[in-house]
């Protein structure tokens, strides 16, 4: 009894920080921006909200290509419920200050009821690793594109070179862990920090049998079913790239319509320039900042990098509190919970 009140108050604790990130988003924009720049994008706002609909749904079909090993326990969560979850982690995630310091614990705990814990675990990691060197390649592309597509100086196709060359240097990294396991080589690198040594010991040989599940489960996605490895890779690439039609859309609201690629490379940048910043809180201020950066580069009036910023927040704003209130709704599809509950 104990632990389920335990559950029940991280759950209201991840549901309280979620309200009061939402609260401060709508503050700092302010409600009359909010209404003024729907009205201002009109019939568009909808499309522009449908695009993150779709692209969770492509976000869940991934997960639900990693979860599906082929143990009796993966299928116990059906799509529409890992749909729901999907969402909500996305909106808890947006809520903290690092960006997967609320949404991944929140999903194992969620997934854990279904799946079991260690399973829970790996695939969460899994998904987080996938959904990295999504953004990764995506940044490499964008990359590549913006030095073939943009007429620049050498020493910004230098700058941009170097940039590329660490997004592969890190997606090798994640590759190595894809074979090899994560949590182990990361308790290594922790259990190094001297105020850390005691504790990670301590984790190390409470859970040794855990670890070594999960960072086999990890490897045996890429080792064993490679099929859904780059498939679940593929689609998460492809929802980066689908997700800049928002930009597209908004664009055509202003009455001013760009080309796909435009999009492509404002998202990118914008994107970068936002996690080179990830602690800050509901990314305030670097992602505007981003927005002027990429628009500058283009050439477009920084105007409508203001007015395509307070419309990508109200946006975020309005899919936070859908994920906050699906986080509070139980959907009855079919999903299985196990029938001893891991803890």
């Amino acid at each position: 009894m104990g632990v389920f009140k335990k559950r029940i108050s991280a759950e209201n604790l991840f549901f309280v920080i979620g309200v009061v990130a939402l609260v401060v988003m709508v503050y700092k924009i302010g409600i009359f921006p909010i209404v003024d720049n729907i009205k201002q994008t009109g019939w568009w706002f909808l499309p522009i909200l449908l695009v993150w609909a779709v692209a969770y749904l492509l976000n869940t079909t991934s997960a639900m290509l990693i979860i599906r090993d082929g143990s009796p326990e993966s299928s116990n969560i059906k799509f529409l419920n890992l749909y729901k979850i999907t969402i909500s982690t996305f909106a808890y995630n947006a809520a903290t200050p690092v960006g997967l310091a609320g949404g991944e614990p929140y999903k194992i705990m969620e997934l854990k009821k279904y799946i079991g814990t260690e399973n829970a675990t790996s695939s969460v990691i899994l998904f987080s690793m996938m959904h990295i060197v999504a953004h990764f390649s995506f940044w490499m592309f964008s990359i590549l594109l913006a030095i073939f597509y943009i007429p620049m100086s050498g020493k910004w196709i230098a700058a941009l070179s170097v940039t590329f060359g660490i997004c592969l240097l890190l997606v090798y990294v994640f590759f190595l862990g894809y074979r090899k396991g994560l949590v182990s080589n990361v308790l290594n690198i922790l259990a190094k920090i001297p105020f850390l040594k005691g504790k990670i010991g301590k984790i190390r040989e409470e859970k040794q049998d855990s670890i070594q599940l999960i960072d086999k489960q990890i490897a045996s996605l890429h080792g064993e079913r490679k099929r859904r490895f780059y498939l679940s890779l593929g689609i998460e690439f492809f929802s980066r790239v689908f997700t800049c039609s928002e930009i597209y859309f908004m664009f055509l609201a202003f009455g001013h319509p760009v080309g796909y690629v435009d999009c492509i490379l404002i998202m990118a940048f914008t994107s970068l320039f936002a996690n080179i910043l990830f602690f800050t809180p509901l990314q305030l201020g670097s992602r505007e900042g981003g927005f002027l950066l990429a628009f500058g580069g283009l050439g477009l009036a920084s105007s409508w990098a203001i007015s395509i910023s307070l419309i990508t927040r109200i946006r975020e704003a309005i899919w936070m509190l859908i994920g906050l209130l699906l986080a509070k709704i139980t959907i009855r599809d079919g999903s299985r919970l196990l029938e001893k509950r891991e803890d």
